[in-house]
């Protein structure tokens, strides 16, 4: 029976909630049944009822027959349910055509039980099913207890039935228990809190009433979200982030029915013309601000769980320099969880309703600043693997300006919002701790990098000549370093100056010779030494001892 159902269901409009089209499939299928079986309820003139029991019951056609009569009247009754927001006179005609579904129903389960024919799994499911109508009318008809006795003996059937068959059929059936399990926490809770009656929830002291039940039904989900959430273990991170998305999921639902009802509400058109001047909202847009606050904060809850598995992977927050082999989260898988943080923060501030709320905007704006000190973290240690020191160092500076701009914002204010205390002083203290460290080894790496220079000049780097005569530049040489002393090596180390040295010019004393001598003309000084002249020999003999100094 189940199987039959949802895949009908599936097929034929329910997978995009068009109740109408799958009104029209099973009309037509039914009708092709009555023709197959010949089963007529009178004739063109007059109606003449006819019910289904034991002696006609020869074809098991006849169940799948009062299966889609059923179903017939529950799609329309779905059906009229949407209509009725709109037009509260269908409210009651979709009350009677959920008692006929109800009827059908129960002459199905009557019938499998009464015949030899049938088998056990078909009767325990025609059970269930007939449960499960009978629950959904006591559910509009406000009846809680009934309800939520009928809902529970449909998902104990339907689960026993799922535990004893194989694992491809399982599926179908925990489906149709988790269905069920939103409706019966509602029920148990209006039974225990008659205050819920009033279906209302009171946020940034205002109250708002629930009018549409599937919103209604989310809301109290959220109540067990936070149940479920403290049940898992905060190690556990994958099951957290998995109620986190099933929440979101019917958020997103929640979301869109109040866009539908405001749409079609005339009361939120016209006070939206006037919500720019007044800043007032109606209720159901001060609704869909509520919901979207709970989609954005939660969210951001799921962002840092994803985080905080990141963190958990032992990534080098304290690495200031580039390491391709290192495996692991990188910064930027930080850097886009963090931007998502951002961007939802930025969002809540611009929610109708509340973007006057002086207490959320200080809430959030200190959480924005500690969150953008984190970001600039991550980006600075993207930089750093790059090997560029100069944004690097920038960005740090960045850092420390937001996380003491947070930390005094956090000092200051005095609000208690449970949703915005996500990062605490401590962590930013932490944080401006390990920058402080950072940034010396960032400059440290810097000041290597500069001294080594580039690897293409490395290169070029002449290693025959001794080492004396290229002090001025740094090359490090395998043979002569530290690391491998005592380990063989077949290079030849360098030389550290030439063997034997080079002959070069050395200054020495300089000689002097007087070569003017002979062209200066000294003073006479024979006055003074009081010699006599002699008289010039005549002849010959006189002319050669003038000549060559002979003579007085």
């Amino acid at each position: 029976v189940l199987h039959v159902i949802k895949e009908a269901q599936n097929q034929h409009g329910l997978r995009h909630g068009d109740y109408q089209r799958y009104h029209g499939y099973c009309n037509r299928r039914l009708k092709r049944i009555r023709k197959v079986l010949k089963f007529k309820m009178g004739d063109k003139r007059k109606v003449t009822p006819k019910k289904v029991n034991e002696p006609i019951f020869t074809d098991p056609r006849y169940i799948l027959m009062l299966l889609m009569t059923s179903e017939r009247a529950w799609s329309r009754a779905m059906f009229l349910k949407q209509e009725a927001n709109s037009e509260p006179r269908k409210r009651h005609h979709m009350v009677e055509k959920m008692r006929k579904a109800v009827v059908l129903a129960d002459e199905l389960s009557l019938l499998c039980e009464g015949s030899l024919r049938v088998d056990a799994r078909t009767k325990l499911e025609a059970q269930a099913y007939s449960a499960y109508m009978s629950g959904i009318l006591h559910f509009e008809l406000k009846n809680w207890i009934s309800a939520m006795d009928l809902f529970r003996k449909s998902q104990t059937i339907y689960g026993k039935l799922g535990d004893a068959m194989s694992k491809e059929e399982q599926t179908i059936y925990k489906t149709m228990v988790e269905e069920m399990s939103p409706n019966i926490r509602y029920c148990a809770y209006t039974i225990g809190d008659q205050s819920a009656m009033d279906d209302l929830i009171v946020w940034r002291n205002r109250t708002i009433r629930i009018k549409n039940n599937k919103v209604r039904l989310f809301l109290i989900g959220v109540k067990e979200f936070e149940a479920d959430l403290s049940s898992i273990s905060e190690s556990d991170r994958e099951a957290r982030v998995e109620v986190y998305d099933r929440l979101l999921t019917e958020c997103k639902d929640a979301l869109q029915i109040t866009r539908d009802d405001i749409r079609t509400d005339p009361h939120s058109k016209a006070t939206e013309k006037t919500n720019q001047v007044t800043h007032f909202v109606s209720d159901l847009q001060f609704l869909q601000s509520y919901l979207s606050y709970l989609r954005l904060t939660k969210t951001i809850e799921r962002n840092l769980i994803l985080v905080g598995g990141l963190q958990a992977n032992n990534f080098p927050v304290e690495k200031a320099e580039g390491d391709s082999a290192h495996r692991g989260p990188k910064p930027s898988d930080f850097i886009r969880l963090y931007d998502g943080v951002l961007h939802n923060l930025t969002e809540v501030l611009s929610l109708p309703g509340i973007e006057v709320d002086s207490e959320i905007s200080d809430a959030v704006g200190s959480q924005r600043a500690a969150f953008q000190a984190f970001r600039c973290f991550y980006v600075a240690q993207a930089y750093v693997n790059e090997k560029k020191w100069a944004e690097a160092m920038a960005l740090y500076d960045r850092v420390l300006e937001h996380s003491r701009k947070a930390i005094n914002m956090m000092m200051r204010s005095s609000e208690d919002i449970a949703e915005f205390k996500l990062v605490e002083t401590g962590r930013l203290e932490s944080l401006v701790e390990t920058i402080a460290f950072n940034r010396y080894r960032v400059h440290a790496s810097a000041i290597l990098d500069s001294v080594a220079g580039k690897e293409g000049e490395k290169k070029d780097v002449d290693t025959s000549i001794p080492i004396l005569e290229r002090l001025d530049v740094y090359h490090e040489d395998v043979a002569t370093s530290s690391l491998n002393i005592g380990k063989p090596n077949s290079k030849v180390p360098q030389m550290t100056s030439a063997y034997p040295p080079k002959f070069e010019p050395v200054p020495c004393k300089p000689l002097f010779f007087d070569v003017a001598l002979n062209h200066a003309t000294f003073p006479s000084l024979d006055k003074k030494l009081g010699k006599k002249e002699n008289p010039q020999k005549a002849g010959l003999t006189g002319l050669i001892s003038n000549w060559w100094g002979w003579g007085g």
